[in-house]
């Protein structure tokens, strides 16, 4: 209303009336509706090139369709890479993104305004492997375990932003400076860690994961993944979590190490 919105254009897609976008969420949507294409389809070997104009064609396609879903419509470049920066009109939020994949890098996500992206960022010729990617959560298929999962770090980011704005937060000031290099999704795992770990054993034991319990059945859905959650996050089976493996069972482990 003040003008500091983006301009609209043919592209620009209204949202649900009630339905918030915050950035995490958006690039998190972006990603699962991405890889659920990706596995769907029949070719899934590495030599499968991800064109930018195909995936643009598609989404323009899906938006004639469906014009109340707020679909992402990428921005190419020449030889079917994308654009290093990537909006979406609707919400006035910009990230950056591997040219050659699409994929937007976290932690770079601005509004109504353009991020600093570099400018030929490709993704790395070998994945780092994560034990969590084809980890079976019982009860929970893979496309319902990655709704369960982003449905239980919005909750928690939402629970980190309250808290730290609270006047008298409930940790006991336990609010450290959070580290610049961290994603906003890093330091809700960093900060919610500190929250269970009650004994700073660096571990959460059988007695602190009781309110985790709790909290996992109470926030995230569908309630059916909430009740081995706790089992999946737990990797070396020694009945406790450490950060690493909560930071990889809520899928925020970094690209890269």
């Amino acid at each position: 209303d003040d003008g500091s919105k983006p301009t609209p254009t043919m592209e620009t897609q209204p949202i649900f009336d009630g339905e918030e976008i915050t950035a995490p969420t958006l690039w998190i949507k972006h990603l699962v509706i991405k890889d659920s294409k990706m596995n769907s389809s029949s070719i899934r070997n590495s030599e499968k090139v991800h064109s930018c104009d195909q995936e643009r064609q598609s989404a323009l396609e899906e938006a004639r369709q469906n014009p109340r879903e707020g679909i992402v419509i990428p921005e190419c470049a020449p030889g079917g890479l994308y654009k290093p920066v990537q909006c979406h009109q609707s919400t006035g939020y910009c990230w950056c993104v591997l040219v050659d994949t699409g994929r937007p890098l976290p932690g770079t996500s601005t509004r109504y305004e353009t991020p600093v992206c570099e400018s030929d960022a490709r993704s790395k010729s070998t994945e780092i492997d994560d034990p969590f990617k084809d980890r079976e959560l019982p009860g929970c298929p893979e496309g319902k375990k990655i709704e369960f999962i982003t449905s239980l770090l919005d909750a928690l980011t939402t629970d980190m932003v309250q808290a730290i704005n609270s006047a008298a937060p409930t940790g006991g000031g336990r609010f450290s400076e959070p580290d610049p290099s961290h994603t906003l999704e890093e330091r809700v795992v960093h900060w919610y860690f500190s929250q269970l770990d009650n004994n700073s054993s660096n571990d959460i034991n059988k007695r602190e994961l009781k309110p985790f319990k709790r909290y996992v059945k109470k926030k995230a859905k569908p309630k059916k993944c909430a009740r081995r959650f706790t089992d999946y996050c737990d990797l070396n089976k020694d009945k406790s979590i450490s950060l690493q493996e909560l930071k990889g069972c809520l899928g925020v482990s970094k690209e890269g190490g």
